[in-house]
């Protein structure tokens, strides 16, 4: 995650192998069975141990975070979830991912800023002008775009799309499809209006 906010352009993003070790070792304690009380136990124990040594801001910490949300909630999903729960319960691991960074989660049916910039700027810039087709239409609405903040102005870093387990496939590819498209709008503003030169968007679409 430190990678992430790296000056030097360090491309290896993950966990560190100490932390793979450990999550391993937190998964094989519930034993065959998978005993999700074991784990837990196992879990608040390390993390006692990260507070004590004042690393609650640690990745290892937030990793044991997630592993502790993911074994508590298992048991409330199902398949007849709607959107939104399926996007709150996804939500909460990357707040855990993101805690302490400049990395924020903007949710609520948002537009995407670059998305209506291109729209803008492949259009007339004359609303009254026969045709034009931007007094018409309205930029689709994203279930999360994840930004930062640079210089006080909001830099768009991906779009995320959620829908439920049992949508048709239609949906789902058109789902995709406009994802696909706005990450593509967020891709080229971030070359041309930020300079940031990248090839590369981590992005979700999510079915479930």
């Amino acid at each position: 995650m430190a990678a992430l906010e790296s000056p030097e352009g360090n491309t290896c993003i993950g966990l560190s192998e100490e932390d793979k070790s450990l999550l391993k070792r937190m998964i094989r304690s519930g034993g065959k069975g998978s005993d999700a009380e074991t784990m837990m136990d196992e879990i608040l124990s390390e993390q006692l141990r990260l507070s004590r040594l004042r690393m609650k801001g640690s990745d290892t910490y937030k990793m044991l975070d997630i592993l502790r949300y993911m074994i508590d909630s298992i048991d409330q999903y199902t398949e007849r979830d709607s959107e939104l729960t399926a996007y709150r319960h996804f939500a909460k691991l990357l707040d855990c991912l993101f805690r302490g960074t400049n990395l924020k989660l903007l949710d609520g049916e948002l537009a995407c800023i670059a998305v209506k910039e291109e729209m803008i700027a492949t259009h007339s810039l004359y609303p009254s002008e026969e045709g034009n087709a931007l007094s018409t239409c309205s930029v689709r609405k994203i279930d999360a775009i994840m930004a930062t903040e640079v210089k006080k102005d909001c830099v768009e870093l991906s779009s995320n799309e959620w829908k439920r387990s049992n949508v048709s496939s239609l949906i789902a590819f058109k789902q995709q499809s406009k994802n696909l498209r706005s990450n593509m709008s967020i891709l080229n503003q971030l070359e041309r209006k930020f300079n940031i030169k990248t090839k590369k968007i981590l992005a979700v679409d999510f079915l479930g």
